[in-house]
């Protein structure tokens, strides 16, 4: 074998190797666009059940006009959407849609309206749009996550900064009953 096939194939092995390297790197940047896209769609949820949660406040609001501080602290949710943080911004709205449901506990008029029950069945569907929101999140973060941890995938994550995402969480955990608690 002489010098120049030689000196021929390291190179096709660098070249390989470059084109490996950023092709991984790219794959892995594509990940992250699509975790981003994806989050999208939880923010887009959020802002529907926003929506709903104001109009819920709004038809509260015209059965209970002596409900002052409850009313108050709803309006208050009203600055509070920002997507940055979405854990807290679903916890805050599932605060605000306990207070309201029980508000309407307290006005039977408000809890048998149309209206009302149209809204709470709004909410529902937005809830199960959202799960399945977060579903795909927590999917396209554990492909990511997994492509992280193997071998020689982590060497290009650490050297380019890309690290493991978190999940977005269950975010009424503790309310969860324990099943024997139900059966027993």
């Amino acid at each position: 074998m002489d010098i120049n096939t030689f000196l021929i194939g390291v190179a096709v092995v660098i070249v390989a190797l470059i084109a490996w390297f950023i092709g991984t790197l790219n794959r892995l940047r594509k990940y992250r666009v699509i975790i981003e896209e994806s989050q999208k769609n939880v923010d887009i949820a959020l802002a529907k059940r926003y929506d709903t949660i104001c109009q819920m406040l709004k038809v509260a609001q015209s059965f209970a006009k002596y409900e002052k501080t409850t009313l108050v602290d709803l309006v208050s949710l009203r600055g509070g959407l920002s997507s940055v943080d979405s854990g807290s911004v679903i916890k805050n709205q599932n605060n605000a849609i306990g207070k309201i449901y029980a508000l309407a506990e307290a006005y039977p008029e408000l809890k048998s309206s149309e209206q009302f029950l149209n809204l709470q069945e709004e909410i529902n569907d937005e809830n199960e749009q959202l799960a399945a929101a977060k579903r795909i999140v927590n999917s396209n973060i554990s492909v990511l996550n997994q492509n992280i941890v193997t071998f020689p995938v982590s060497l290009i994550a650490g050297l380019s900064g890309i690290k493991q995402m978190d999940f977005l969480d269950e975010d009424d955990l503790s309310n969860k009953k324990n099943i024997d608690s139900i059966l027993g």
